[in-house]
């Protein structure tokens, strides 16, 4: 589901001061952005506080902005229900919705719904302290809105350089409610001046909050030195407490559930310091009499990030569009008909079509490029400061870590694909792993077969982190074992859960 949109004929509101033109109709604005319509490989992809959203090119900073105002008034936007591109007639009415343009985005539809209400009124907001709060005055039918009228203010007051208002809200129209609703109300060539930096709040503070300690660059699979590993699994009937340190006084950090799988560090006293993901890093102390060595045989050596033993049952014969759209409920079925074949032989192709690595691959494309479409990072906030992309560039922090080495590389190897390959040494890698030259045509990772070997092979990069997260349930980690951040998580996670359902196991 995602927001009914306005037809041409929708009452509006009275512009608010500091607006320079009449505020457009739907009609007007189709004209405008007639080169975006349903132009879905056009779309770029940006951060939207804790979500990803696809939008034309022209309006990255545009939603950077109303995004910063939502932050800086501590709204929390839902991965879930939220949307933005999305090629579709007008609801209750004829023609494209502004979203099939990419210059509309809905934002948490369920507690923001569409009310098609008799006559004319203003909007009525909640009067309570927190947007839970509000949200179950939505649900009583007593406001139309979990959002504040002063962020509503600071939203509408944003404007380019020239003084033109940049957004449209639902919730101003006088003769129905569409609060999840933002919308351009403005051209691209008036976009293209800029927006006035003084009408946004929160600006710094929001692009501070991307860059600041939560800020993980996309993750590097790098070859390291060999690791001997001393595999043994969890026997203890009702789980193993996982704790700080050698002792049973120490602190619990979890119970890890029988038949789990981990390496043996070292040994003291009784205790085993144990390995969860593989990568040589100690997660914490057992008691050693609960753990027994897989299949009784000595401690093997294993390359981190190579060839593994995958796990039996390959099933993607039997995941079919049917099936995957259930985990994909706002994407068009055409895009999930063209590229699934492509994500299936990939999977394949590295020894990854059991159900647990179908299910991380798949959500992984929902959280990542809910399209089911291979897309490019736009620019913003997360990855630009003056000039595009010039925060991957050499000598940053960010493009130390993923390899950029020459002038340029910053957008040169920006995020693209299924999965958002980013960085000088990520395109190197994996694309002399399927044998194409992604350093020298970097805009191949787009391209849809290569796209989907793209995404097969990057997850074989990160199997064993990523099968030891899923084996204790823990789809936060196997999620930043792809991504190093937590962008599209509650997506990554409802995809994952759907499929659990709807995938045979």
């Amino acid at each position: 589901m995602s927001g009914a949109g306005c037809a041409a004929s929708c009452a509006r509101s009275t512009p608010s001061p500091g607006r320079r033109l009449m505020p457009k109709n739907t009609t007007q604005l189709r004209r405008l952005w007639k080169a975006f319509e349903c132009e879905e490989r056009e779309m770029v992809l940006i951060p939207f506080g804790p979500d990803r959203i696809r939008v034309a090119p022209p309006t990255t900073q545009a939603f950077e902005a109303l995004a910063a105002v939502m932050h800086h008034h501590g709204y929390h936007v839902r991965t879930q229900d939220t949307d933005s591109y999305n090629c579709r007639t007008i609801t209750g009415g004829t023609g494209k919705s502004l979203h099939s343009y990419g210059i509309a985005l809905d934002v948490n539809w369920e507690t923001n719904p569409f009310l098609n209400h008799a006559g004319t009124r203003l909007v009525r907001f909640s009067d309570k302290d927190t947007q839970a709060r509000r949200a179950l005055d939505v649900r009583a039918g007593v406001a139309d809105t979990d959002m504040t009228k002063a962020m509503i203010e600071d939203a509408l007051r944003i404007r380019t350089r020239d003084g033109t208002r940049v957004f449209e809200w639902g919730g101003s129209w006088r003769d129905r409610k569409d609060c999840m609703h933002f919308e351009m109300d403005v051209s691209p060539a008036e976009l293209a001046v800029g927006l006035d930096p003084a009408s946004i709040v929160g600006l710094e503070e929001y692009l501070a909050s991307l860059q600041g300690p939560g800020f993980e660059p996309p993750p590097i699979v790098a070859p390291t030195q060999p690791v001997t590993h001393d595999r043994h699994e969890v026997i203890a009937r009702s789980g193993l407490r996982l704790r700080s340190g050698p002792s049973a006084s120490s602190d619990v950090i979890r119970v890890v559930p029988p038949g789990t799988q981990l390496d043996v560090m070292a040994r003291q006293d009784g205790w085993a310091l144990v390995d969860f993901l593989g990568d040589g890093l100690a997660d914490g102390f057992m008691s050693a009499a609960f753990l027994r060595p897989v299949g009784g045989v000595a401690p093997i050596t294993v390359e981190r990030g190579g060839e593994i033993v995958h796990a039996p049952g390959d099933i993607t014969a039997d995941v079919t569009p049917e099936i995957v759209a259930r985990m994909f409920p706002h994407t068009r079925k055409a895009n999930i008909v063209a590229h699934l074949p492509s994500v299936l032989a990939g999977l394949r192709e590295c020894a990854l079509g059991d159900r647990q690595m179908v299910l991380m691959a798949l959500a992984t494309i929902r959280a990542e490029s809910e399209g089911f479409l291979p897309i490019s990072e736009g620019i913003s906030g997360f990855n630009t400061r003056h000039a595009p992309f010039d925060r991957y560039e050499p000598g940053t922090s960010a493009g130390n870590r993923i390899g950029n080495t020459q002038p340029g590389d910053g957008a040169r190897f920006k995020g693209r694909g299924f999965v958002q390959l980013t960085g000088r040494d990520n395109y190197g890698r994996v694309g002399r792993q399927i044998g194409a030259d992604l350093l020298r045509t970097p805009e191949l990772a787009n391209d849809g077969p290569l796209a989907g070997r793209i995404l097969a092979q990057f997850l074989k990069n990160n199997e064993r982190r990523v099968r030891a997260a899923l084996a204790v349930d823990d789809l936060r980690t196997a999620r930043k074992c792809v991504n190093g951040g937590a962008h599209g998580m509650d997506r990554f996670r409802n995809a994952y859960e759907l499929g659990e359902l709807a995938i045979p196991g």
